[in-house]
């Protein structure tokens, strides 16, 4: 389910290997949610970089999926859409079972000299 996309943030190319997803992530500074974290100095929250990291996954695997453990989660630089409109998202995966999805995923720029955040994960695929 997209709470996000194509309002908060748009997909602007979206590669899908085995075991590799590489998104290309434009975020739209004039959104609502920059008017309260922060006026002036917008900063992504993380919440919301894990959810864009969810939606992601959601779209290449057509099925909702449900966070059931992050196993790591570092914040390392702040994420100002004003500063970094866009930015590059590598999500490695490897299906566990069925219905488990093993994941680490990062986002930085495009040439990578900045990392924002990165975390590990597992979540859990609706068999529906």
């Amino acid at each position: 389910m997209n709470l996000l996309k194509n309002d908060f943030f748009e997909l602007e190319k979206l590669d899908h290997s085995t075991g590799l997803i590489v998104s290309i992530i434009k975020i739209n500074p004039s959104h609502i949610i920059f008017d309260g974290h922060f006026p002036n100095n917008p900063i992504t929250p993380g919440v919301v970089q894990i959810q864009i990291t969810k939606e992601i996954l959601e779209d290449v695997f057509q099925k909702e999926l449900l966070l059931k453990e992050m196993r790591s989660c570092k914040f390392l630089a702040i994420l100002n859409p004003n500063e970094t409109p866009i930015f590059e998202l590598y999500i490695n995966y490897e299906l566990i079972d069925d219905s488990t999805l093993q994941v680490s995923a990062k986002g930085t720029t495009d040439d990578e000299s900045k990392t924002f955040f990165k975390f590990t994960a597992k979540y859990e695929m609706n068999q529906e």
